[in-house]
């Protein structure tokens, strides 16, 4: 379960240099074929932040054609996740785990100011008495990797405007946040894919994360993820997660999934903005916005899969080249 102490910073043996907390915050405007986050890591055994922000309008395949860019590495962090202004221009304001501001001034006329709503208590996935699989998996099986093993999930209203490049574009949507805490490495981050939707019509959201092996696989398997109806939310059993990709980049979804009270659902999803993201030099991301379809319904949410740049070279064709021994 998650408490309001969740919210800030959490114990740490101060030898673990690679310890990483998270706060990541995501918005859209699907009218308007735009999307973008706000990611502040820290890591507080060092003493320090990286931010990044960037928006995207439409679907791109490189990473200089996104909307705007702005990446911001070893910046002096701060005591508390409760209130903190960095040097990037992201500052953040926690009143609750469910509640937040956040604010944002940028460079080329760029500043974005929403507030963040749950609409659910946060999803704790390594919690037994909400989600399934974990409480399946009690006497060992597949757990998301030492940088998820503190980790919560929460779709949440979120509601403000951005301001690029002086163009104004409203935020009303309803978008997946997360808070991660634990060992982070940078060179070799497993493969995962997150993501979630939401239907207006019916007051539904779902998201799920699942281990993902582009090279080898279109279909994934979950590991973690709910299922919100009119404000209940109910652990997923079980869900598989059929991909189509540009390179990295996913394009195309159709997921399927069994919550732990039996019911069923089915997803069908295509992107219609987003791009690659480099959140570190050696892991880069393919994140989109996905307009997604269920029982004749339509909704949104973003979607994500991550993997290391040592597995993509592992798997590159200069790597497929090499001399036979």
């Amino acid at each position: 379960m998650i408490t309001d102490a969740d919210v800030d910073f959490h114990p740490a043996d101060p030898a673990c240099h690679d310890w990483a907390e998270t706060n990541y915050f995501a918005f859209f405007n699907a009218e308007r074929r735009i999307c973008g986050h706000l990611q502040a890591l820290f890591r507080p055994n060092l003493g320090v932040v990286m931010t990044d922000v960037r928006i995207w309008r439409g679907l791109v395949d490189r990473s200089h054609d996104a909307l705007y860019v702005a990446n911001h590495h070893h910046q002096p962090a701060t005591p508390s996740l409760r209130e903190y202004a960095l040097a990037s221009g992201l500052s953040v304001k926690a009143s609750s785990p469910r509640d937040y501001r956040v604010d944002y001034v940028g460079v080329d006329d760029t500043e974005i100011h929403f507030d963040v709503n749950g609409i659910m208590e946060p999803y704790d996935i390594a919690d037994p008495d909400m989600d399934p699989v974990t409480k399946a998996q009690m006497d060992g099986g597949f757990v998301l990797g030492e940088a998820y093993r503190g980790h919560w999930d929460m779709h949440a209203h979120v509601k403000g405007e951005i301001r690029c490049r002086g163009e104004v574009i409203p935020v009303d949507c309803v978008q997946v946040m997360d808070h991660s805490w634990g060992p982070r490495t940078e060179v070799d981050l497993p493969g995962m894919m997150w993501l979630g939707a939401y239907f207006p019509d019916i007051d539904t959201a779902v998201h799920g994360f699942f281990p993902a092996d582009p090279v080898h696989s279109d279909e994934l398997q979950l590991a973690h993820g709910y299922i919100c109806r009119q404000g209940k939310v109910t652990g997923l059993r079980s869900a598989s997660l059929t991909l189509s990709r540009l390179n990295y980049l996913p394009v195309a979804a159709e997921w399927h999934g069994e919550d732990g009270d039996g019911k069923t659902f089915s997803l069908y999803g295509a992107a219609i903005a987003g791009g690659p993201w480099p959140v570190y030099p050696s892991v880069d991301v393919g994140i989109t916005l996905m307009r997604w379809t269920m029982d004749g319904k339509v909704g949104h949410g973003l979607a994500m899969e991550n993997t290391s740049m040592a597995y993509r070279t592992r798997h590159g064709l200069a790597a497929r080249r090499a001399p036979k021994a």
